[in-house]
């Protein structure tokens, strides 16, 4: 079998084998171990879902199918998973339909998220003329956005559950350090990216190996406290080059995810007991038809 299924995300992890950042990372009986790979891992989440929504929305007339649009803006929306000690680092979708609290916890109080998201596009709407359908993705509708999403929620679980594959796989890769390793982050990318929302975005792979490589190399001088609670990173504008491409607008407020996921303000994945809060306002037409 060729390298070319794969894309250059295989190369491209093989080549971290001899790169001094990814060989002095951390490994599993480190004691930097979770606070390094969970900085990679948000890192990774956030430059994972401002390039979907860039890539995706870069041709306008994907807004018009607004069911499908829906989904990855609560994605580019949603919070950041800040993983458990010491093993856990990404959205664990595995029960899911059987329980949704994973999935719940995911999209806990991102209304002021979406409607940043969506002031954008509409901005962009406009400008492009297009002021009937700018006007369905005006920030009001936020509640509506959701809504939608919850009830048919396949497209966005698809969606944690790649990024999720690739940025395990990453860290796998990060912390074995071997050419299985290196062909198993090509392979999850090759079967995880190739149909994203209707788009081959293997790319991605190669993107996050290069945003895990900045962030090894600057972790070790960061400090010692992990972000379990600090939300740090949740609203970092880190793919800036997707935003000026005319992404839509990824710097929300941090203020949302002081407390992260669970109704204690600790970090659960698989057992998260969390319900969901939308922002809600008495003047949104929430459940309305946009």
């Amino acid at each position: 079998m060729t390298d070319q299924p794969f894309h250059s995300s295989r190369p491209a992890a093989a080549a971290t084998l001899t790169d001094p950042h990814w060989r002095n990372a951390p490994t599993e009986h480190d004691p930097e171990y979770f606070r390094v790979w969970q900085r990679v891992s948000l890192a990774l989440q956030r430059s994972m879902r401002d390039g979907v929504a860039a890539a995706y929305f870069q041709d306008l007339a994907n807004f018009e199918d607004r069911q499908a649009a829906y989904p990855v803006i609560v994605y580019q929306a949603s919070r950041l998973c800040h993983g458990r000690p010491r093993t856990e680092f990404t959205y664990d979708l595995r029960d899911y339909p059987e329980c949704c609290t994973t999935l719940v916890s995911s999209w806990k109080l991102t209304g002021r998220a979406i409607q940043a998201i969506l002031r954008r596009i509409e901005l962009r709407l406009n400008e492009a003329g297009m002021t009937g359908l700018a006007h369905r993705y005006a920030p009001v509708w936020h509640q509506d956005v959701l809504v939608a999403v919850k009830k048919k929620p396949k497209a966005y679980v698809d969606l944690l559950m790649a990024e999720s594959a690739v940025i395990n796989a990453a860290i796998d890769l990060g912390t074995e350090r071997s050419i299985e390793a290196a062909n198993r982050f090509g392979k999850t990318v090759h079967l995880n990216l190739r149909k994203v929302c209707g788009m081959d975005l293997q790319e991605l792979g190669v993107s996050a190996i290069e945003e895990a490589t900045r962030v090894l190399s600057q972790s070790r001088a960061s400090g010692s406290e992990n972000l379990s609670d600090a939300g740090t990173l949740q609203n970092s504008n880190v793919a800036s080059d997707a935003m000026a491409a005319g992404s839509p607008d990824t710097r929300i407020a941090g203020e949302e995810d002081r407390n992260n996921w669970r109704a204690d303000g600790g970090c659960q994945m698989r057992d998260a007991g969390v319900v969901a809060d939308i922002d809600a306002s008495r003047r949104d037409p929430a459940g309305q038809l946009v």
